[in-house]
């Protein structure tokens, strides 16, 4: 079914003559008949998203300043694990993951644009919950994700099908109702094609996200578009559909590395470098390793090849604790927006509480040196101490 609406988009694309509106409508038109077609099996109701209003993007739209400079903030594996959701637990009724994003809060919040990477499905009842191998955690994680101040997360993983379509139905509900955009998933056959779309002052940022694989779970033949897959053309199709649309800058997460190793696979840097080096693609950002790997310049632009884990159960040494917070500078010159510099800020899990802090000494110096091993100039941004608010203080009571 991918391929059938892979051709259609590329028709879109390519046609020649008439209208971009009428060209919009002959491809809905075509996913309509697809989807009347497939009507025994596609009854799911649209998904009701949060109102805008209220959201962090939606603030700033109304108060900043449009200016040439824009920060957006990428994280490591979200990864709940039974022991982070028991500790949880331990924090308040029925869950609550809060006080393990509050001492890094001020460096989310404080980004024009923050994505998460939600490598687990959520249950909306916060029921049926499981761990490895295959996970489903409480909906109360994308709760404390939006306090911290993630406006949108890369979902698609190899645990995005853990829990079948309900999961992945699921998993949008509990987004949704937090008021957390996504990219990865996909809950009706119509959206497939359409690609997640952030506005941050002057700027548009698009966002893709494919997984490599789903651990040997398949997708149904007739919903095979519930979750993106590390297919180069379909990425690069997706990608190209959002400039048209009107990004200024594209941003592809791709779930791929092999686990535990620092440095991308030759067949990793194959993919990542025919994605970076497409004119529609302007940052690439990789997970899964569970260990921070370095930053790699292509041609002027960056691939970030490993964030390790921001949040996680893995705990049995100090690099799998460790993660960074990938500052992606976009700058304006003249009509045109680039990437520019890559900053970094170590983080680190500590054991029992799962709170994530900022990494000092030794951790922060390995991170920072796996950051640079590809010959990239990765800064180190320095966070100014700052009180707690109440709130946070009484959360880490």
């Amino acid at each position: 079914m991918r391929r059938i609406l892979l051709a259609l988009l590329t028709l879109s694309l390519l046609a020649q003559g008439g209208s971009a509106g009428a060209r919009e409508s002959e491809l809905e038109a075509s996913s309509e008949s697809i989807s009347d077609s497939l009507s025994a099996t596609l009854r799911d109701p649209p998904i009701d998203r949060r109102s805008i209003i209220g959201s962090k993007l939606f603030y700033r739209a109304l108060t900043r300043q449009d200016t040439d400079t824009v920060e957006i903030a990428f994280t490591g594996d979200t990864l709940i694990h039974n022991t982070v959701s028991t500790a949880a637990r331990r924090n308040g009724p029925p869950f609550d993951f809060r006080p393990m994003f509050a001492p890094v809060r001020h460096v989310i919040g404080s980004a024009d644009l923050a994505i998460c990477h939600l490598e687990v499905p959520l249950s909306p009842t916060s029921s049926d919950l499981s761990s490895y191998p295959l996970f489903n955690a409480p909906a109360e994680v994308a709760d404390a994700l939006a306090w911290a101040g993630f406006d949108s997360c890369s979902t698609a993983s190899n645990h995005s099908y853990d829990q079948g379509v309900s999961g992945v139905m699921g998993t949008l509900d509990v987004l949704a109702d937090a008021g957390i955009e996504q990219a990865g998933m996909t809950g009706r056959i119509t959206d497939w094609w359409q690609p997640t779309l952030h506005r941050v002052g002057d700027l548009t940022v698009g966002h893709v996200s494919g997984t490599y694989w789903l651990n040997g779970l398949r997708l149904p033949a007739d919903r095979d578009w519930l979750v993106q897959l590390l297919d180069a053309e379909e990425l690069l199709a997706v990608a190209r559909r959002a400039k048209t649309q009107g990004a200024d800058l594209v941003v592809v997460s791709m779930h791929c590395c092999t686990e535990y190793r620092r440095t991308p696979t030759p067949a990793q840097l194959e993919l990542s470098h025919r994605l970076i080096t497409s004119p529609d693609v302007d940052l690439v950002v990789t997970h899964h390793s569970h260990l921070v790997g370095p930053v790699e310049q292509v041609g002027g632009e960056f691939v970030l090849h490993g964030l390790g884990n921001f949040l996680s159960g893995q705990i049995q040494s100090p690099s799998l604790r460790e993660g960074v917070i990938a500052l992606a500078k976009a700058v304006r010159v003249g009509a045109t927006w680039r990437f520019d510099e890559i900053n970094a800020i170590p983080t680190t899990v500590t054991k029992g509480t799962y709170r994530i802090g900022v990494a000092e000494g030794e951790s922060a110096e390995r991170v920072l040196a796996s950051l640079k091993e590809m010959g990239a100039d990765v800064g180190l941004a320095i966070t100014e101490p700052r009180t707690l608010t109440e709130e946070e203080a009484k959360l880490l009571e």
